[in-house]
């Protein structure tokens, strides 16, 4: 007996794939309303052909993968279901054809509740009572502020003593005004100025380079002439 596969689908997509671009393939492949379509994508696995030959799921596979789906392709289980595997197949029903039976539907109960005891609070108000925490006083009768400046005891001392050396240090003499402590006159160097002169009074002493030069020019006037 030649085997049969179910081919099947579990909303998964080839890599590269766009999910509602699939979505709209798979639509337009099985023809599916909306409720089938989420169905056929909710996650779990759907069978779309049942006990179909070797032939026939590979047309299903290929199809499936050209929308950008994938398929999955597993071996038919034998059952003793007098029922033929031809006709245990996944169909999609017409647009609009209810998928549930009026007898599968589920009828909700209507009740009718009496609010009219109830009202609503103003905006802010508090729903319930505010818990009111008990808060205690520490006891500091045993406590005492200390002076101005005063250590705190307890607490380390992180400083680092430093003993500077005083070694090339002595004492001034009584009343004395340090004078010795001041430098020593710096002394004046001698300078041989054998070579240089007084120029006369009124002698440019810049030479022509340095000298600054007037860009600007005469106005022209000619037009211009004076009342008799």
């Amino acid at each position: 007996m030649e085997p049969l596969y179910d081919v099947c689908f579990a909303g998964q997509l080839l890599d590269g794939q766009e999910l509602h671009s699939v979505r709209n393939k798979i639509q337009k492949l099985f023809k599916a309303n909306p409720e089938t379509l989420q169905i056929l994508f909710s996650g779990k696995t759907q069978i779309l052909k049942h006990g179909c030959d070797k032939v026939t799921s590979l047309k299903y596979k290929k199809a499936l993968e050209a929308a950008g789906a994938k398929p999955i392709i597993r071996a038919c289980k034998v059952t003793n279901d007098p029922m033929p595997a031809d006709k245990k197949t996944f169909h999609v029903a017409p647009v609009g054809t209810d998928v549930i039976s009026p007898e599968e539907r589920t009828v909700s109960a209507h009740t009718e509740v009496d609010v009219s005891h109830l009202n609503l609070a103003s905006v802010g108000t508090m729903l319930g009572e505010v818990a009111q925490r008990a808060h205690s006083t520490p006891d500091t009768s045993h406590l005492s502020m200390g002076e101005t400046g005063e250590d705190i005891p307890n607490l380390p001392d992180t400083r680092t003593a430093t003993t500077p050396n005083t070694n090339g240090i002595s004492l001034a003499p009584k009343g004395g005004d340090f004078s010795d402590c001041a430098p020593p006159n710096s002394a004046y160097p001698e300078l041989d100025l054998s070579a240089m002169e007084l120029a006369p009074a009124g002698v440019y002493v810049l030479e022509e380079q340095y000298k600054k030069k007037e860009q600007g020019s005469a106005p022209d006037t000619s037009h211009l002439s004076t009342n008799p």
